[in-house]
Parts: structure tokens; sequence; C-alpha cells
């Protein structure tokens, strides 16, 4: 489980590795913190004090120009990358580095199509399907004309339900 350090742990945790002489790995061990995390912590406070510490409300949007502006100087190597976070006010580097991605070689942010769950089909409604295909000599294009967006599952129904000979009174369906 992910544990979240509230904004106080984070500055008692920073404020007492700048008085110590251990290495970050082994502060960061001794505490029981990722190393990974106490870098990106430092990393914050430098970039942008105390207020970059405090954990979001809600995501931060940026506005499509901005990000353009920001992977352009990233690229082009105008500015260091810290430099780079601080103009455009940037929270952290993942997020330029997605961009960087995202815009690479001028692809557009294209969304991720979600695949949404077939509903679920009765065991009478499956009897039917099979009957309706049984009847219309497995005519599968005809099933879309018919409304129904099952083909795939239909098909499985069928294949699963139907004997040698194709009489409907003498199988079962084994669902």
């Amino acid at each position: 489980m992910k544990t979240t350090y509230s904004t106080t742990t984070k500055l008692r945790l920073l404020s007492q590795f700048q008085n110590v002489n251990e290495s970050l790995k082994v502060f960061a061990d001794y505490h029981n913190v990722g190393a990974g995390s106490l870098k990106r912590w430092i990393q914050q406070y430098l970039t942008g004090g105390l207020a970059n510490l405090e954990r979001p409300v809600h995501n931060r949007r940026y506005p499509k120009k901005l990000k353009l502006r920001a992977v352009r100087d990233y690229r082009n190597h105008r500015l260091p990358t810290k430099e780079i976070l601080l103009k455009y006010d940037i929270r952290g580097l993942s997020q330029l580095r997605n961009w960087v991605i995202l815009y690479n070689n001028g692809k557009e942010q294209v969304r991720k199509q979600v695949r949404k769950m077939g509903r679920k089909v009765s065991y009478d409604e499956k009897i039917e399907i099979v009957k309706w295909v049984l009847k219309h000599n497995h005519d599968y294009g005809q099933v879309q004309n018919v409304g129904v967006n099952l083909i795939p599952r239909i098909y499985h129904f069928t294949s699963l339900s139907i004997p040698a000979s194709s009489e409907l009174s003498s199988f079962s369906i084994p669902w």
C-alpha cells in the first residue's frame, strides 16, 4: 500500500536530512521512506518552496499552448529541465516527460477508447439467440441487422450448443 506523507512530515524529514552527514539512501532507509520520494521532495522544495510540497487537492490542468512551449524548450535544449519546470510552473518532471512523449513528432493527444462492458445475457435470451441463428442458417451478418451487438458471444453460444444434428429439441445448452 502506498504511504502518503503530510507536508509537515516531508518538511521535518528534509530539515533533518540537511543536518546529517548520511547519504540520501541511508537516511531514507533509516526513516522508512523511499529514496526516490525523498529526492523528489528535495526537488519540489527547491523549485517551488513549501507550496510545492503540499499535496494538490485536484489535478492541475495546463493549457495546450503552455505544454507545447515547454516541450519545445525541452527538445531544443534552450533551458535546463529545472528551469523549464520553474518557467512554466510545472509541478514535476514526470509531467513534462509525459508531454514530451505525447507531443513527440507532432502527434496530438488522443484519448484512449474505453471498451464498454457488454450487458449480461440471460439464459432465455441465449436460447432465443441460438434458435434464431439456427433458423437463419448461421448467417451472423443478419444478426447486426436485427440490432444485436453480440456477434462474438453469439458465435460462442452456438458453437457450444449446436450438436451434429441440428434438431432443436434434442440438445441442451451447457450453461
